[in-house]
C-alpha cells in the first residue's frame, strides 16, 4: 500500500476523532452550564428563604424593582450640526459634584443645596471646571457662533427636575429645559449646565429613576466693534469698544495710526481699548481694520488738522539753570519711565474730570509750543498749567490708585495716580503732598497744595492726562465724559 493510500485511509478516521472530542466538549460546557444555574437557584432560595425569616421580605421587593426598573434615558442636544448624546455621571461622581455645587454656591451667605431652585452667585466661575477636571470629567461641549441653535431635551420628559448654569458670576437656576434653550448671554464665554432629573416609576414593581447631567455651552460669536468717534482732534482719546469678545481673544490691528490695542473688561458685556492720538500725528484718514478670529471690520478714522498755540515764557535763569539740565531730565526719565507701562486691570474713571484746583485759570494750553527766554529751540506743552496761589488744596480729578508721590527737581513735588487701562493724570510743582504711594482716592480727594517748585515760573498746578507715554488733552475730560457708561 502506497503512502498516498495510506493517507486517504486515516483521513476519516481524524475527522471522526475531532468530532468525538468537540462533541464531549459540548458536554462538558453544557455540565459547567447546568452547575451554574443550580448554584445560583440554590443562592437564590438561600436568599428568599433568609429574607423571609429575617422579616426583610422588602428586599426581594427592592431586587426585583432593580431588575424591573429600565436604564436612566440620555439628555439629547441638537445643535446646528450635531446630535450630542450625554449620559448621566456615575454615582460617585454626581455625588461628589452635588458636594461641590453645595460647599460653592452661596446665596446671602446660606448654601443653597442642588435641589433648591434659588439663585446664587457662584464664588468663582472656574471653580467648576477645575472640579470637572479633578474628577476627570470632559463634559459635551456645545458650539454657539451664530444664533442660537440648540435644542436640549430627554426622549421620556422627566416627572421633575433642577437646572443650574453657571456663566461669569452668575447661577442660572430653572425648573425646565427651555431656560436652556432661550439662553443667550449678552457677552460670550462658557455656560457650564447641570441638571438633575428624577423619573417617578411608572409601575407599582418598579422605582423611581434619577441623574446627574453635566455638559457645557461655549459662546462664540462674532465680535461686534465700534468708536466714541471716527473725526478727532490729535491730542484726544481714541476708545474702542467690542462686544462678544471673550477676555485674552486675539484682535489684529491694521492701520496706519500706532495702535496698541489691549481690551479689557468693561462692565458685564463689552470690553474696552484705549487709544490715545498724539498732538505729533499729521491730519488725514487712517484705514484701521480690526479682526477677532473670522470676523474683521473697518473705520476710516479721520484725524482732523488742528492749531495748537504758540508761548513765549521768560524764566528766571537761576531757576532755569537748577531745573533743566541733563541730570535733572535723567532723573526724571529714570524714575518716570518704569511707571508708564504700570496700570490696574480695569478702569476706576467715572464720567468727567473734576478740576484739580477751584476756578483756576488757564496759563497754558495743552499741546502748545512753548519758547523760554527767547531759546530758538522749543518744546511741546505736554500738559495744562492751572493758576493756583502757594497752598491751594489740589483734589484728584478722578478715581484711582497713586503710583507715585515725591519730589522730582524738574517737577518739583509730584503726583501720579492710575485710573486704570494705563489712564493717568500728572500734578507737577506742588508744595505739599497728601499721599503715599499705594493709597487708593476717589475723585475730589485733597492729594496736595499746589506750589512754586521745581521748573516754574509762578505759583501753579501743572496737570497731565496720559495714556501709556502718549499725552492727552485734559480740557476734553473736564467738558464731557471720557467714556460711554457701560451697556446695562
Amino acid at each position: 500500500m502506497t503512502m498516498h493510500e495510506q493517507g486517504l485511509q486515516e483521513g476519516p478516521r481524524r475527522q471522526k476523532l475531532k468530532r468525538r472530542a468537540g462533541s464531549r466538549g459540548r458536554r462538558r460546557l453544557a455540565k459547567y452550564f447546568r452547575l451554574l444555574i443550580l448554584m445560583f437557584s440554590l443562592f437564590l432560595c438561600t436568599f428568599i428563604i433568609s429574607s423571609l425569616l429575617s422579616g426583610n421580605a422588602h428586599r426581594l421587593g427592592q431586587v426585583f424593582r432593580n431588575i424591573a426598573t429600565p436604564g436612566v434615558p440620555k439628555l439629547t442636544i441638537q445643535d446646528a450640526q450635531y446630535l450630542h448624546k450625554v449620559s448621566p455621571l456615575s454615582r460617585k461622581s454626581a455625588q461628589a459634584l452635588c458636594d461641590h455645587l453645595s460647599t460653592n454656591c452661596q446665596e446671602n451667605q446660606g448654601i443653597v443645596a442642588l435641589n433648591t431652585g434659588s439663585s446664587a452667585g457662584l464664588q468663582n466661575q472656574s471653580s467648576i471646571q477645575k472640579f470637572l477636571s479633578k474628577i476627570n470629567y470632559n463634559p459635551e461641549t456645545l458650539q454657539i457662533k451664530q444664533a442660537l441653535s440648540q435644542k436640549v431635551e430627554f426622549a421620556t420628559p422627566p416627572s421633575s427636575m433642577n437646572v443650574l448654569m453657571f456663566f461669569n458670576d452668575q447661577t442660572i437656576t430653572a425648573e425646565s429645559l427651555e431656560s436652556i434653550n432661550r439662553f443667550s448671554p449678552e457677552s460670550d464665554g462658557t455656560c457650564y449646565v447641570v441638571v438633575e432629573a428624577v423619573w417617578k416609576a411608572a409601575k407599582s414593581w418598579q422605582q423611581d429613576r434619577s441623574g446627574v447631567y453635566c455638559f457645557a455651552i461655549k459662546f462664540d460669536r462674532p465680535a461686534v466693534f465700534s468708536l466714541n468717534t471716527e473725526s478727532i482732534d490729535p491730542g484726544e482719546l481714541l476708545v474702542f469698544y467690542a462686544e462678544y469678545l471673550c477676555p485674552g481673544e486675539a484682535v489684529a490691528v491694521q492701520s496706519n495710526l500706532p495702535l496698541n490695542l489691549q481690551f479689557a473688561s468693561y462692565g458685564s458685556k463689552q470690553m474696552i481699548s484705549l487709544a490715545p492720538i498724539s498732538y505729533d500725528i499729521r491730519p488725514g484718514v487712517y484705514s484701521t481694520t480690526l479682526t477677532a478670529g473670522e470676523t474683521s471690520q473697518t473705520f476710516d478714522i479721520t484725524v482732523k488738522d488742528k492749531e495748537f498755540a504758540v508761548q513765549y515764557v521768560t524764566m528766571d535763569p537761576q531757576v532755569l539753570a537748577e531745573t533743566r539740565t541733563e541730570e535733572t531730565n535723567k532723573e526724571f526719565q529714570e524714575k518716570i519711565t518704569p511707571i508708564l507701562s504700570e496700570q490696574l486691570p480695569q478702569l476706576l474713571w467715572q464720567g468727567k474730570a473734576s478740576l484739580p484746583v477751584p476756578e483756576g485759570k488757564v496759563l497754558t494750553l495743552f499741546g502748545s509750543r512753548r519758547y523760554v527766554n527767547d531759546d530758538a529751540n522749543s518744546y511741546r506743552h505736554s500738559g495744562l498749567d492751572l493758576a493756583a496761589p502757594i497752598g491751594t488744596e489740589v483734589k484728584a480729578v478722578n478715581d484711582g490708585k497713586v503710583l507715585f508721590a515725591e519730589f522730582l527737581a524738574y517737577t518739583g513735588n509730584t503726583i501720579i495716580i492710575e485710573h486704570g487701562l494705563g489712564l493717568k493724570s500728572w500734578y507737577y510743582h506742588m508744595d505739599e503732598l497728601s499721599v503715599n504711594v499705594g493709597d487708593t482716592v476717589k475723585k475730589d480727594d485733597v492729594i496736595g497744595r499746589s506750589g512754586q517748585t521745581g521748573f516754574a515760573a509762578e505759583p501753579h498746578l501743572h496737570l497731565n492726562l496720559s495714556v501709556g507715554d502718549t499725552y492727552i488733552n485734559p480740557v476734553t475730560a473736564f467738558n464731557s465724559p471720557l467714556f460711554a457708561d457701560p451697556l446695562p
